[in-house]
């Protein structure tokens, strides 16, 4: 009897310590399963990519090396609206005879243009002749210069083999002629013909490895911002200074665009389903100009220095520029404590003025209903 007893006790001790152990071992703090740890990699935008040196984008690694096409446009009055221009990352704008003006375009791409025309024409133009102060300009860009005919002053350098051409002598099958305007103002250029006569010519299609670009660009994320206490306010309207077109660019203050006006109205790209052209800086360059000894044909001082404006983002700051060698070398541009002025991303104007029509550069901001005018510059 008492052995069963004795059994019992024990039993009721056993279950009691196992269900006391059970019961201590799920109260008590389990440790936790361990995190995976799960690497991660910070992929790069621009992989594969490298800055313009047109308009400082991030382009394709390949495109980026490829040389431009500047081509001279036709800019009276009587051959606007004009074609395929809005597709042009630089412009240049100046004076020829008789006041009116002329402009070179130059295009990373101009095979890109076709693409934007409704024909798929590449229609590029119109394009007009060469005067020798273009060809220079088109040499600071080690670009492949494009016309259609040329003044008796520039056929020396154009023949000389210090710059690739494609014209009327040399890939005239990059143009042709249309029937809706009377000539000259109706030779067009195909985008895409272009960099087929290049190759036909066996034009070096890249830049020299020794380029190094024309432009100081602003940091991708990061704007550049006039701050210069004596900068004009240009947040409303900057009038360039030519008497025949009245160049005039429209801030809009959203955008940080300038927007271009000429002869009154938009400056529109008709091929472009009439868009108007507009640009992130414009860089307004005053030059000494004289007449050949014909009496009409401009004479451009382009090697030294001289002054002028920068303008980006609703401001203008003075500025000087310098160009060593009127041939072959490259203008650059420098705000009045010498350092070498900063272009936000986007696309530029250039704009050449004769010296003496500086007093007609003007400046409107917000705050100030009159304009103001560069006399003492």
């Amino acid at each position: 009897m008492k052995v069963k007893i004795i059994t019992a006790i024990l039993s009721v001790v056993l279950v009691a310590g196992a269900g006391t152990a059970v019961f201590f071992y799920l109260n008590q703090k389990q440790p936790s399963p361990k995190k995976e740890v799960v690497e991660t990699t910070t992929v790069d935008p621009y992989a594969g990519m490298a800055r313009s040196f047109l308009t400082g984008e991030y382009i394709k690694e390949k495109d980026a090396k490829r040389r431009p096409y500047a081509v001279m446009i036709n800019n009276i009055q009587d051959a606007i609206p004009q074609s395929g221009i809005s597709k042009a990352s630089i412009i240049y704008e100046s004076p020829v005879e008789g006041s009116i003006t002329r402009m070179m375009a130059l295009f990373e791409k101009p095979e890109k243009v076709n693409k934007a025309t409704p024909d798929k024409n590449g229609k590029i133009g119109s394009v007009r002749s060469c005067r020798i102060y273009f060809a220079y300009m088109a040499n600071e860009w080690d670009s492949i210069y494009c016309h259609f005919g040329q003044s008796k002053y520039a056929k020396r350098f154009l023949k000389s083999g210090k710059l690739d051409v494609i014209n009327s002598w040399k890939g005239q099958n990059a143009y042709y002629r249309t029937s809706d305007k009377p000539a000259p103002h109706n030779c067009y250029a195909d985008g895409k013909k272009l960099t087929q006569q290049r190759k036909k010519l066996k034009y070096r299609k890249n830049h020299k490895e020794s380029y190094g670009g024309h432009f100081n660009f602003a940091d991708i994320d990061k704007p550049f911002e006039i701050t210069d206490p004596n900068a004009k306010d240009a947040s409303k309207k900057v009038v360039v200074g030519y008497n025949y077109n009245n160049a005039t660019y429209k801030y809009n203050a959203d955008k940080k665009k300038y927007y271009r006006y000429q002869y009154g109205s938009k400056h529109i790209d008709v091929a472009n389903h009439n868009k108007q052209l507009s640009c992130t800086n414009i860089i307004i360059q005053y030059v000494n100009t004289v007449l050949y000894p014909d009496g009409k044909s401009l004479k451009m001082t382009q090697k030294g220095d001289g002054k002028g404006w920068y303008i980006t983002r609703g401001k203008a700051i003075k500025i000087k520029w310098h160009k060593d060698k009127q041939k072959s070398g490259m203008t650059k541009y420098y705000d009045e404590n010498g350092n070498e002025i900063t272009l936000n991303t986007g696309k530029t104007f250039i704009q050449i003025v004769q010296k003496e029509d500086k007093g007609r550069t003007k400046f409107k901001g917000e705050k100030k209903k009159e304009a103001e005018t560069t006399k003492k510059l």
